[in-house]
């Protein structure tokens, strides 16, 4: 039952994710900048599947039933989190959620997500295309920077939207990204040569 459970989740957060990137590739044509299903703010989608999947992945972890490290998780989905909620959601307004800096970042962890959920579900039937294998620990190596490169544009971008303690929060915020890169990249890397190159060899 928890098997079913967790494959069910892994293909609806994958397919949830490329729906996400589909949008964001029609939003670019011209004349439909970000304006094809989006309502109350922009990136509704993006910011909805996002908060979701920190929900469950964070009680996923507290209960042990995968064996994610908490701390890497509260990082990435913070850094995620301030992205979707603290910008596209408490600051709609912010030129941050129109620019080729937040199609980027959409394209990185919708790619990223893609990859990791389909590895995951994969996983579940006890069956991983190699593939599927290798994406999940290469791709990192191109996504992971195209993310560092973005989302602190994003968050520069609307620094000039808000005041007051938020703007420091962000401003901090935006400052943090190198170090948790840092320790996300190498705890990927570590990943990598655990269950990619030691499969080579």
């Amino acid at each position: 039952m928890l098997s079913l459970y967790l494959k069910t989740y892994n293909v609806l957060s994958a397919l949830a994710w490329a729906v996400i990137l589909f949008k964001d590739i029609i939003d670019r044509i011209p004349g439909q900048l970000y304006h094809v299903g989006y309502s109350a703010f922009p990136h509704k989608l993006l910011t909805e599947v996002q908060t979701a999947n920190a929900i469950f992945e964070i009680a996923h972890a507290l209960v042990g039933i995968v064996p994610s490290p908490l701390g890497s998780l509260l990082l990435q989905f913070f850094a995620r989190l301030v992205i979707t909620l603290g910008i596209s959601y408490y600051v709609p307004a912010s030129p941050g959620n129109y620019s080729m800096a937040y199609s980027a970042l959409v394209a990185a962890w919708s790619i990223t997500e893609i990859i990791r959920y389909s590895f995951y579900a994969a996983k579940q039937n006890r069956h991983v295309p190699r593939v599927l294998l290798w994406l999940r620990y290469l791709s990192f190596i191109v996504l992971y920077p195209l993310g560092l490169l973005s989302e602190p544009v994003v968050v520069y971008k609307t620094l000039g939207h808000v005041s007051g303690g938020y703007y420091y929060f962000l401003a901090l915020g935006m400052l943090m990204y190198v170090p948790g890169f840092v320790f996300l990249y190498l705890y990927m890397w570590k990943q990598r040569k655990k269950y990619l190159v030691a499969k080579s060899e």
